[in-house]
């Protein structure tokens, strides 16, 4: 597909024209261009700090408040991000080859450190978004022999992480573009990422030109406190590792991923909490490592193909593993743990390398639904196929009531709708008709009225109609925006994707009109403040719904199924609600996951009410109070039971891991 933009749209910076003016012929070196249009996306962040630290110091008296999270205690400053969400732009590459000769990265970290109980603490490395026009036609590319790439160096070619841990680092994306390593750069790694509660990388091809396919790793996620990275259609040639998948805490997701060529592993995985589907390795090297005692690894329809008579297709040397339909040839055995062969024939149908759980007598197996795809919405080749928001009179100064203009947007009979960058005031609900197909916000920033906050059965955005399929993609929401409303809300059974959303401090999604499809890429929430806390996070009743990664957090029922079918490849939930919901007779199937920060000591972190819940998960806690001690709490015909944490096999500290829970509908 080929993304290319209205000229007018002001959230897109091609790096092609001025003040930047990047060479994509290849001839020219792109290096210090890049970095310093890197360096100017991320400068509004530092500013916004250096403010937002000096309003708080200036606050007469010891403690002061500026938002949820943004306060002092006896004069000592906790500032976890900037008061002001800056506008967010997106780094674009028009199709060509940019040569590069050194990491494409920021260069001033130590100003972006957030602040806990007075002392820097982590990075502000967030809204980072590489966008180009085309996956193969966009082609960064690293010089042949290049210095500072030789065997050892590990250095990659781009680079979203210059500190050590970030918990901040919201909406990162890098899509649509290709990294090659050149020849004989045997140090090198093309895509070092990082994400905190959504972001992605989507639609990559990362190659080694060399002819004996030299470099370190294709991608890599190395740093802390990872989460949010949704890792899709993702293609890595050569190397000798395809992916390397490191940290311990929180987890990651990788959907439709191909390795192939590879000279050690094709996706090695040392403590990661991590989901993997539709994994295509082709190689004659083991397909997947699992290295790490922590590591908790779920692998679903996959192949492993090429083969190697001394190796397994899959090799786990510690950690624990839940792997379902996996087709391999050519290798010694399809699986092996602690080098011993567990799975002698060439395919597994199931494997658990711990024990499953059951709350009532019944089989130990999984219990899965069918998935479907995402939906593709065609990008619009001709830009007149747009509409602004802006056009109809939408201010986005955040102080202009911009609802009516927006609503004249949605009805002016144009397909495709976006916004410019900037904070949009809304005073009441705004409604999608079936024409629209797409919304683009641009990630842009969205501001509620004390009548919207109040709005407990309303959405801000309202979809309406029963055919086709609507695709709203692009937020970012900042910590004004919250209330009791939510930002969707689903009046129609026509087809609703969504992807790239985050809301910080509102809930996202519930639907007042039952029978339709939902799915849900790289989405999150946060509900900041305690009276808005009964509102879930994401409510479906009597829909279908595919979610590939999903960060519901702070909500009393963070995920709420009544009499829905629920698939979800990967999630990250936190605080102190109930996770996951099931009721009425609905089905949730949780294929791997992290339950973080756990407070709740009453609450179970799973519900299951006369319904079937099918699910794989761990949780990460950082002290000895941030878990569940409720794992799962189970009814059936009027029988409630339970199951305690410390049933469950340990992973790191006192958190633990839930290999599988099973519980069916009586």
């Amino acid at each position: 597909m080929s993304y290319k933009y209205r000229e007018d749209n002001l959230a897109i910076i091609d790096i092609t024209k001025p003040p930047y003016n990047a060479d994509n012929t290849g001839v020219e070196d792109c290096t210090e261009i890049l970095r310093r249009a890197f360096d100017d996306i991320l400068r509004p962040n530092a500013v916004n700090m250096k403010k937002t630290i000096e309003k708080l110091a200036a606050m007469e008296g010891p403690d002061g408040r500026i938002s949820f999270e943004i306060s002092k205690k006896d004069n000592i400053m906790t500032i976890p991000f900037p008061e002001t969400l800056e506008a967010t732009r997106i780094l674009y590459f028009p199709n060509g080859i940019y040569t590069v000769s050194n990491t494409i990265t920021y260069s001033y970290f130590e100003n972006m450190m957030s602040i806990r109980d007075g002392a820097p603490y982590m990075e502000l490395n967030r809204q980072i978004h590489f966008k180009g026009e085309s996956r193969d036609g966009v082609i960064l590319k690293l010089k042949d022999h290049c210095p500072g790439f030789e065997y050892g160096a590990n250095k990659p070619v781009v680079n979203f992480m210059q500190g050590e841990r970030s918990n901040v680092a919201m909406t990162n994306s890098f899509e649509d573009m290709t990294i090659d390593v050149g020849t004989d750069n045997p140090g090198a790694v093309g895509l070092v990422f990082f994400g905190n509660n959504t972001g992605t990388v989507r639609n990559v091809r990362i190659i080694s030109s060399d002819p004996e396919k030299k470099g370190y790793a294709g991608l890599e996620i190395r740093h802390e406190v990872v989460s949010g990275c949704y890792i899709n259609h993702v293609e890595v040639d050569g190397f000798d590792y395809g992916i390397r998948a490191i940290p311990v805490r929180n987890y990651m997701v990788f959907d439709d991923v191909l390795v192939e060529n590879q000279r050690k592993c094709g996706f090695f995985i040392d403590n990661a909490i991590i989901s993997i589907r539709k994994l295509r390795s082709h190689n004659s090297v083991a397909g997947v490592t699992v290295a790490g005692q922590q590591a908790h690894v779920v692998l679903v329809d996959s192949e492993i193909t090429g083969g190697n008579p001394f190796t397994g297709a899959i090799n786990c040397d510690l950690g624990s593993c839940f792997i379902r339909n996996v087709q391999t040839k050519g290798y010694k055995c399809a699986l092996t743990y602690a080098e011993e062969a567990e799975v002698t024939t060439d395919y597994i149908e199931e494997y658990l390398s711990d024990a499953a759980f059951i709350v009532f007598p019944q089989e130990l197996k999984s219990e899965p639904l069918p998935v479907e795809e995402t939906p593709v919405v065609p990008w619009p080749v001709n830009s007149e196929a747009w509409a602004s928001v802006n056009e109809f009179g939408a201010v986005g100064d955040g102080v202009a009531d911009d609802t009516q203009a927006i609503q004249r947007a949605m009805s002016c009979g144009k397909k495709h709708i976006f916004f410019q960058p900037g904070t949009y005031f809304v005073s009441g609900s705004i409604i999608v008709p079936e024409h629209v197909e797409r919304i683009n916000f641009m990630y842009c920033d969205f501001l509620a009225s004390e009548a919207v906050k109040n709005m407990s059965d309303r959405g801000v955005f309202i979809i309406t109609g029963d055919e086709g399929t609507i695709i709203m993609e692009d937020v970012f929401t900042w910590e004004p925006f919250h209330g009791y409303m939510r930002f969707i809300e689903h009046a129609g059974k026509r087809t609703l994707i969504m992807s790239d959303l985050h809301t910080q401090c509102a809930a996202m999604y519930f639907n007042s009109v039952e029978g339709g499809k939902v799915f849900v890429e790289n989405s999150g929430c946060t509900l900041g403040a305690h009276p808005y806390r009964d509102t879930p996070a994401y409510a479906f009743t009597g829909q279908k719904v595919w979610a590939r990664h999903i960060n519901p957090e702070r909500s009393m029922v963070e995920i709420l199924n009544d009499h829905s079918q629920v698939w979800i490849m990967g999630f990250k939930a936190e605080s102190y609600g109930t996770v996951f919901k099931t009721i009425n007779g609905g089905h949730t199937e949780v294929l791997g996951g992290t339950i973080s920060i756990g407070r709740n000591r009453e609450l179970p972190a799973i519900i299951n009410h006369d319904s079937t819940v099918s699910l794989v998960a761990s949780t990460n806690g950082y002290s000895r109070d941030h878990i569940f001690p409720i794992a799962i709490e189970e009814e059936q015909n009027g029988v409630t039971r339970q199951l305690m944490h410390d049933l469950f096999p340990i992973r790191l500290l006192r958190n633990y891991k839930i290999p599988l829970y099973i519980g069916r509908k009586a």
